[in-house]
């Protein structure tokens, strides 16, 4: 076996690990994405599917689905995190928001950083490994 450089877990380890987060996430109705600019102004809420997503069995990744858009975000700003929540908005896992199209691991990833009252605020993906 190489020397790790950085911690290195079993599957099994992430996958139960990911199950427990999901687990916390599910509790109540479905739960949320709070996405906040960098004075933590909260700019817009997405609320997740229920259950809020899928660990995969291969990899042990948790991959989180938004069940739509923000159609009315609270705020102006520029999006720089998102706190994933319970349904009583209770805070389980803070992640850096990336502005993309395709899914990047440990980000929250959305086609456009800036948000306006007047638009949506749309998620592509959110993978955690």
């Amino acid at each position: 076996m190489t020397v790790p450089t950085v911690a290195t877990f079993s599957v099994a380890a992430i996958e139960d690990a990911h199950d427990a987060l999901l687990a916390l996430i599910d509790v109540g109705t479905a739960g949320k994405v709070k996405i906040r600019d960098s004075a933590d102004i909260l700019l817009s809420t997405v609320t997740l599917t229920d259950p809020a997503g899928t660990v995969s069995v291969v990899t042990g990744a948790l991959t989180l689905t938004p069940a739509g858009v923000d159609a009315a975000p609270a705020a102006n700003g520029t999006a720089a995190y998102g706190e994933i929540t319970d349904s009583a908005d209770v805070v389980h896992l803070s992640l850096p928001v990336q502005q993309g199209t395709i899914a990047v691991t440990g980000f929250i990833v959305m086609p456009i950083l800036s948000i306006v009252t007047t638009g949506e605020v749309e998620i592509l993906s959110i993978v955690i490994s």
